[in-house]
């Protein structure tokens, strides 16, 4: 039944009854969170892969020429044994292959990474019991890099040039300020090869023991401590360090009273190489 004439109607409350009276204010409100939803729109983080804590610690250690059970008995039980008392360690996963040690350290979720990483490496300095022919330990804190490109380059050339071209290339990216790191895969790591055939061992009666002790002991660059003077202290430190073929062939070996002096190049064959790992790209 409909209500006669004149009789005043009843207005509807509510934010929609509002809005319907009021059409400038939610224009304006529509608006404001228009632009407000573009300017934030511009503000937002946009990555590859999302920022997190890997929360591990990796350590490795080469033992050229050991056996997996070696490489547990002489570095693995001595890392495991270091990097269990640290506080914030929850997990320690060691893998022992041929010649190699690797130590993953798990860590809580609510400690600081930088810190035990500091730690972790304190305690590897402290052991003392790693084999002889053991190298220096190496230890990082686990992290995730955003990769933007690969580049591959190929070519029917010796490995050498293609080694030294990649580096030219990764030059010249480094140089443009937009990118932070560059990094080689899939490459060989250099090697100096010294062959010694067992006459010249037999001629000169040596072994390959000595010769690699000579090699050892003569192929350093230690610091020897510091002279006071008036002007100042000088630092002293021996710098007999080798990295190229040349360099060892003039590494003298046998050393006589007559002053008749036997050189490594004389003697062995020596040859800038790659090491010998296999490496197949598909």
């Amino acid at each position: 039944m409909n209500a006669p004439l004149g009789t005043p109607r009843k207005l509807k409350r509510g934010q929609f009854a509002w809005m319907v009276h009021n059409r400038v204010t939610p224009n304006i409100i529509m608006l404001v969170m228009l632009l407000g939803g573009l300017f934030m729109a511009f503000k937002i983080k946009k990555e590859v892969f999302p920022e997190f804590d890997l929360g591990r610690v990796r350590i490795t250690v080469s033992y050229p020429g050991s056996s997996p059970a070696e490489v547990e008995q002489g570095i693995v039980l001595a890392i495991e044994e270091a990097v269990r008392g640290v506080e914030g360690v929850e997990e320690v996963l060691a893998t022992a292959s041929e010649g190699r040690a690797q130590v993953d350290v798990e860590l809580d979720p609510g400690a600081s990474a930088q810190k035990l990483y500091q730690d972790i490496q304190a305690e590897i300095d402290r052991i003392i019991t790693f084999p002889e022919d053991a190298e220096e330990p190496q230890v990082s804190l686990a992290s995730r890099r955003r990769t933007v490109l690969g580049l591959q380059i190929y070519g029917d050339v010796d490995e050498w040039a293609l080694r030294e071209l990649a580096e030219q290339v990764r030059d010249r990216l480094l140089q443009d300020p937009g990118i932070t790191q560059v990094e080689l895969e899939g490459t060989r790591a250099f090697e100096v090869r010294i062959e010694v055939t067992q006459e010249n061992l037999r001629a000169y009666g040596l072994t390959l023991g000595q010769i690699a002790q000579r090699i050892r002991s003569t192929s350093l660059e230690l610091p020897g401590g510091s002279v006071k003077t008036r002007g100042g202290e000088i630092l002293l430190r021996m710098k007999e360090r080798r990295d190229w073929a040349e360099e060892f062939a003039g590494l003298p070996i046998i050393s006589t009273s007559s002053g008749a002096v036997l050189l490594l190049g004389d003697l062995a064959k020596i040859t800038d190489d790659f090491e010998e790992t296999d490496r197949f790209a598909t």
